[in-house]
């Protein structure tokens, strides 16, 4: 599909669901005049049945069909979130498509100046890959991505099931977005899973005993039986308010944790409910990869449990109703009845619900390189080794348009191990390096990546492009760049194989240490097992090919500068730089004078 393509499929999807949005507004807009005729119908048979009781007779019919209005309402009204939902990402990935991603989550609460390369890659951040893939609602699923944008998995099978996943949901555009639109729909709060784990953590001290089980059936049948029979018997009307008070003062002993109890799980019930409708559509869609089987068999029945407990919460959550509280905790020891329904649910599904929620947010994150995999046709899923072996063809940076994006090849082997990249301000060393980074991120997350090919091994990845001082930790910027080429060197010798990404190192010391460092440091790195490419523009480091054959390779980005113009072509080429272009723009905007150095 063109990009021309992907264009006119959003805009088609987007005005199917604006015609059907304006459809269910009018069936609302009809129900809600139905339901006001039948309220107003209602009342004027009630006034006027009292001169003619007949009429009465109408009124339970009235009521059962201003219900079922309501219920109806309500339904439609559901139907009609979910479409503007849904025409809301057709319009989103429409402007994503023309470079604008500022409505999507940055993920910058994940940002780390200290991770070993995601704040010099700009994984996350506001114009980051995170916010380039990100299609997800929930705190738990964006939490994921950013664990697997910033984390390596174990193994290829894992990265592998992940691709097939992303192969699979790339192609179910329904599917993907009414997960998203269901997502779109939950208001969770931070501390939303942080209390549900609480609550699944404390021991129960209702469900299990049989001392409470005898009260909770005792006490309310008592007292109802007795308030009962007080319309009928005179003097048992002060052994209701009597039976009603012993449930009052039973209930006293255990409002400290009953109060508590409710704190961890109140107002959790419309989260729950989208949380079960997402596994219902989970459970319901067919699946032919095996991480996608996976996923749809934990979600069986997951929905129905899930929706259970959001009808107890609901519950629950009517003691904060004073006059409902005050009636039923009265007659039905209310709250220690919802605590052991609550408390019984989690006996027999606590082991399962995070499981389920794990579930929503895994395939929240494989819709998310789904919708990513759609939109960038032209991009291919990596091959994955065990070899120490890096290799690309027409590689570039996927968060350029198309039509901006210069791309390049790249070899890197066991014995081809250290490209050294020399060049001129501007010319594209820095960015050919985050470009590499940032696909072998894409590539270990299962994803495609911005390549015609790409031959990617299981390792981990190290930067040093942007190290930064901290006046918290006492910290110069070049002691925080010592200390990150210290933790590299650590790693390698302790037998870590890794791919190292360094952009002109040792920049806060004088030129002759700085020379002096960086070929010792190269010279270290050349005994041990790691993929390293080098930008700087130290032509000296270029000395170190002849001194290492086949092992350190030179490459380069050139400068063009004729009829006193200044152009890149961003292209990388076999060989050491030999234009730099510093003096020439000083002279070209007048910080110095166009002679000063003849």
């Amino acid at each position: 599909m063109t990009r021309t393509g992907l264009q006119d499929f959003y805009k088609k999807r987007e005005s199917l669901f604006t015609v059907s949005l304006k459809v269910i507004n009018k069936k609302i807009n009809v129900i809600s005049n139905i339901r006001l005729a039948v309220a107003l119908l209602f009342l004027a048979l009630l006034y006027f049945g009292f001169s003619n009781y007949s009429l009465l007779y109408t009124l339970p019919f009235l009521f059962l069909g201003f219900i079922f209005l309501v219920r109806n309402h309500a339904a439609l009204f559901e139907q009609k979130v979910h479409l503007k939902n849904l025409t809301k990402i057709q319009l989103d990935e429409l402007q994503a498509l023309n470079g604008d991603f500022s409505h999507f989550s940055s993920g910058s609460d994940f940002i780390n100046p200290h991770h070993p390369y995601t704040h010099d890659l700009d994984i996350f951040g506001e114009g980051s890959l995170f916010q380039y893939l990100n299609r997800i609602s929930t705190r738990g699923g964006k939490k994921l991505l950013g664990e697997r944008l910033s984390s390596n998995p174990e193994t290829i099978e894992e990265i592998i099931n992940h691709q097939d996943a992303i192969k699979e949901l790339a192609i179910k555009n329904d599917f993907r977005h009414k997960i998203q639109a269901l997502g779109m729909q939950i208001d969770e709060q931070p501390d939303d899973q942080r209390q549900l784990q609480q609550w699944l953590d404390q021991s129960s001290f209702i469900y299990g005993k049989s001392f409470y089980k005898i009260i909770l059936n005792l006490f309310p049948i008592l007292t109802l039986s007795l308030v009962i029979t007080a319309f009928f018997v005179n003097g048992i009307t002060s052994f209701a308010v009597l039976a009603a008070g012993l449930q009052w003062a039973f209930l006293g002993f255990h409002l400290k944790r009953v109060n508590a109890f409710h704190q961890y799980i109140s107002r959790k019930k419309n989260t729950l409910e989208k949380y079960a409708r997402i596994l219902f559509y989970i459970k319901k869609e067919k699946f032919s990869s095996e991480l996608m089987i996976s996923l749809g068999g934990q979600a069986q029945e997951a929905d129905q449990k899930v929706r259970q407990l959001a009808s107890l919460v609901n519950a629950f959550d009517a003691r904060m109703n004073f006059m409902t509280n005050l009636v039923v905790n009265s007659l039905l020891l209310y709250d220690l009845q919802c605590v052991f329904r609550l408390e019984k649910w989690k006996a027999e599904n606590a082991s399962h619900l995070l499981g389920w929620l794990d579930t929503i947010r895994e395939t929240e994150v494989l819709c998310s390189l789904g919708t990513f995999s759609f939109n960038h046709f032209e991009f291919s899923f990596p091959t994955i080794n065990n070899k120490q072996q890096l290799s690309a063809k027409a590689m570039g940076h996927p968060l350029l348009a198309e039509d901006e994006r210069i791309v390049n090849d790249i070899h890197l082997d066991k014995e081809q191990s250290i490209m050294i990249i020399t060049g001129a301000n501007m010319a594209g060393k820095s960015t050919f390096l985050r470009s590499l980074g940032v696909n072998v991120a894409l590539a270990l997350c299962g994803a495609p990546v911005c390549a015609k090919e790409f031959h990617c091994p299981l390792i981990e990845m190290r930067s040093g492009m942007r190290t930064a001082d901290s006046l918290k930790d006492h910290q110069s910027y070049f002691y925080a760049e010592l200390n990150r080429l210290k933790s590299i060197m650590d790693e390698l010798r302790a037998g870590k194989s890794l791919l190292i990404l360094l952009d002109e190192i040792l920049k806060g010391t004088n030129s002759t240490d700085k020379q002096t460092g960086s070929v010792a440091l190269v010279k270290q790195l050349v005994d041990h097992s790691c993929l390293i490419l080098i930008a700087t523009h130290d032509l000296a480091l270029g000395d170190l090919e002849k001194v290492y054959p086949g092992r350190i390779f030179n490459y380069c980005f050139e400068a063009n500068i004729e009829n006193d113009q200044l152009s890149f072509d961003y292209k990388l080429k076999r060989g050491l730089a030999t234009k730099m272009n510093a003096t020439f723009l000083m002279r070209k905007m007048g910080i110095i004078p166009p002679n000063c150095l003849n």
